[in-house]
């Protein structure tokens, strides 16, 4: 991606703890917003219902270096 280029082109996906259990909500590229039906006891079980929904987390073997 060059330098400038501000456009946003990956979904952003969050998770939040309340009361009721974990949470999960991601925005699209294009503006368009999802959220959890329900709560989940576990993050895992977020997560899980996540990637259902396109949801995908990188293993640690997978992360990739930045260098500068």
């Amino acid at each position: 991606m060059g330098q400038g280029n501000t456009a946003e082109r990956r979904n952003e996906w969050k998770f939040v703890i309340t009361e009721e259990g974990w949470l999960w909500s991601v925005t699209r590229p294009d503006g368009t917003e999802a959220q959890a039906p329900r709560a989940y006891t576990t993050l895992k079980q977020a997560a899980d219902a996540a990637m259902e929904q396109g949801y995908a987390s990188w293993k640690f073997s997978e992360r990739r270096s930045v260098r500068n």
